[in-house]
Order: structure tokens, then sequence, then C-alpha cells
């Protein structure tokens, strides 16, 4: 019986294998089936001929009836996602404003702020005639950065321009729709800033420059935006400061066209296409003022960016233009630690220290430290991939 089965093993391996001599002791490969037997490949013994031929019958097939993939990119995909509208704060309401929205995203507008609807345009007319190459030199010292920090950063486009507007020299050199918009726009970020220490659910708790508690630090940031500039700035080209709160006017177009969208950066590091409403500031949440409020608000990355038009859109070529982001900072030199304690669920966490050290309670928790330390990465970092106040949390 043990033979019989031997010699039948054997046999049906030498049918297998073609009747070669010295068969494996392993059993062949199935038969191929209809299908695999019309695309069989010639033997190993066919001509060189034959194989190319067979597999260029293959490959034909396979482009014929395989349509070539289609590759979409994620980021294209939601620069073409309607813009969407950010919860709208009043600035002379009472109460909390809907800041509990706002809170939840890092960003709002603002109505009631007093600005009027022609300064934007007229200041912009203004700055588009600054020399920005014989202002280049200064940018970084306006930012308190050295001349060595300035030579590493040699051949950044962005900002093209940034005027200290507390400093009255630089001011008195501007036009003067320029120095009036900039000085506007401060004392609406400092009104954003005051109405932020007056919610303790969702602000500060505390006024943060009352009593000559801190200095307070406005600068005017002034970027070139590129016609046709559609999607979001590229990792590393939208150059960024911290603030508290950054005031971002979306009609600073002139003519009768639309306001245009702006790109702002979320806590995640996503592109969020914001939508304008006429009239309306777009105000974003910095880092400083998340720090403030111990995680209570949400901030945004970086600052806000309008969406140019897609190439050929309008009439004519449109031209490279500016947008202009008024910030409400602090001094390079300042200590940044929250000011509102995390209350944790039992009675432990309510005496924590303002420098933000304790257990983990019901929101971030960060270290003190110095401004300067926080800005050269922040200007330099690539925001979409890392979260510059990450180093600083407990």
């Amino acid at each position: 019986m043990a033979a019989s089965s031997s010699t039948a093993a054997a046999s049906s391996m030498s049918g297998a294998n073609g009747g070669g001599g010295g068969g494996s002791v392993f059993p062949g490969p199935p038969p191929p089936t209809p299908s695999n037997h019309h695309h069989a490949l010639p033997s190993s013994g066919a001509a060189g001929g034959g194989t190319d031929a067979a597999l260029s019958t293959i490959l034909q097939r396979l482009l014929l009836s395989s349509p070539a993939p289609i590759l979409r990119s994620p980021l294209s995909s939601r620069s073409r996602a309607p813009p969407s509208l950010p919860p709208l704060v009043s600035l002379g309401s009472s109460g909390t404003l809907r800041l509990d929205a706002a809170a939840d995203v890092g960003y709002f507008h603002l109505e009631g702020h007093g600005v009027p609807s022609q300064l934007p345009s007229s200041a912009l007319a203004e700055l588009s005639l600054v020399d920005a190459s014989a202002r280049r030199a200064s940018n970084l010292l306006t930012l308190g950065f050295t001349e060595e920090d300035q030579q590493e950063a040699d051949g950044a486009e962005d900002p093209a321009l940034v005027f200290d507007v507390d400093d009255e020299g630089e001011m008195g050199a501007l036009p003067a729709a320029a120095a009036e918009y900039a000085r506007r726009m401060r004392d609406v970020g400092m009104q954003v800033v005051a109405m932020m220490s007056g919610c303790p659910e969702v602000g500060f708790g505390e006024a943060p420059f009352a009593e000559g508690r801190r200095k307070a630090r406005c600068l005017m940031w002034v970027s070139k935006v590129a016609a046709g500039e559609a999607a979001p700035p590229a990792a590393g080209k939208a150059k960024a400061y911290p603030y508290v709160v950054g005031i971002h006017c979306q009609w600073e177009a002139s003519g009768k066209e639309a306001a245009p969208a702006s790109w702002v950066m979320d806590d995640g590091g996503e592109w969020t296409a914001v939508g304008a409403r006429d009239g309306a500031l777009l105000v974003t949440i910095g880092d400083i003022a998340q720090v403030w409020s111990n995680g209570k608000l949400k901030k945004v990355r970086g600052m806000a960016r309008p969406v140019s038009s897609a190439p050929g859109a309008g009439h004519g070529a449109e031209a490279d233009r500016l947008s202009v982001t008024v910030l409400i900072t602090l001094p390079l030199d300042s200590v940044i630690s929250p000011l509102v304690p995390v209350t944790d669920a039992g009675e432990e966490g309510g005496d924590d220290e303002v420098d933000g050290a304790g257990d983990d309670g019901d929101g971030w928790r960060f270290h003190s430290f110095l401004l300067e330390d926080l800005a050269w990465r922040v200007y330099n970092g690539r925001l979409q991939f890392k979260d510059p106040l990450v180093r600083y949390r407990i």
C-alpha cells in the first residue's frame, strides 16, 4: 500500500513538472486556470521575442482596462471648500459678548469697532508706495531680533514691512491714512483685550495692562500676497510673531468686489477659509492669550492671510497686493505665565500659583517663559507641523 502511494505521488509530480528528471520532493503548482492559461507567458525555453511580445500584450491590456489614478491633494480639497463664518461679537455689547463661542475656535468677527469703512483701502494705497526693500533691514530689528538673527533669516520675503505703532518716530514717517489706520486698530485691539479680561469664564480674569502691570506693544505687520495665491502659504513661508490678539481687516481691497475670505490656521495646524462679513474685523487669538487664560481660550497659529482670487479671475491681470494685521503683543523681555489658575474638581488646585505650576486641572498648564524664547521659534517655525507652545506645557 505504501509503495503504491509513493509510486502514484512520484508519477503525479513528474507530470506536474513536465516529466523532467530528478523530480522535487515538493508538490508542483496547480494546473493553470483557463484565464491564467489564456494570458500565460511562454516557457523559459521559448524565444526572447515571444516573451517580449507577451509582456507587451499584458501591459497594453492593463493600460486599456485600468484608468490612470487621479491623485487629489487634501490641501486642494480644503482650498475649494466654501468659507465658513466665525462667531460675531459686538464691541459695544455687555455680558459675555459671545466670547464663549469664540473661545472654542480661536477667532471671531468683531462689529461696533468704529473704524471708518474707507480707511483700510486708503492706508493700503499709501503703504504700497513705501519702499519695502529699504525697510527690510529694519524689520527684524523692530521685532527685537539681533543682527545675527537677521543673517539667519536672510532672504525671507514675509513680512514686507513691520512698524512699531507705539514709536512716534515711525508713525510720524508714515503717510497720514496709514498712521491713522494703525492707531485706530491699536485702540480696537486694546479694547478687545479689556473685553477678554472682563469675561473670567473664558478670558483672563484680570486686566493684564491695568495699573502698570505690563506694558503693551503694538506692531503693524504688512505682508505681500502674490497674485493668484488661492491656496494657503507653504510651510515656513508665512512668518509670524507671538501676540495677544491680532486685528485683520477683510475689506481691505478697494472697489466694488466682494471682500475676500481669509486663511486662518487653527490650533491643530489646519488651514481654514474664513468668510468676510460686511464691515466686521477678523480677530485672531494668539499664543499669549492662550497662556494667559491657562488654556481656556483656543488660539490660532500665526496670523490671518487673505485668500487671493484664482489666476484669470476678474478683469485683467491681478497684481500683487498687501495685507495688514495689527498685533497687540508685549516687549521681548516680558515673562509669559497664566493669569487664571485652573480650578480642579476638588478644593485642591484653587490656590495654584499664577506661573501655572501644579497638578493637571481642567485645561492646559504652562510653565513661565520669556517671550524672547518663543518669538524666534514662532518666526522661523513650520507652524503647520508643530505647536510652538508645546514645549512650555506641563
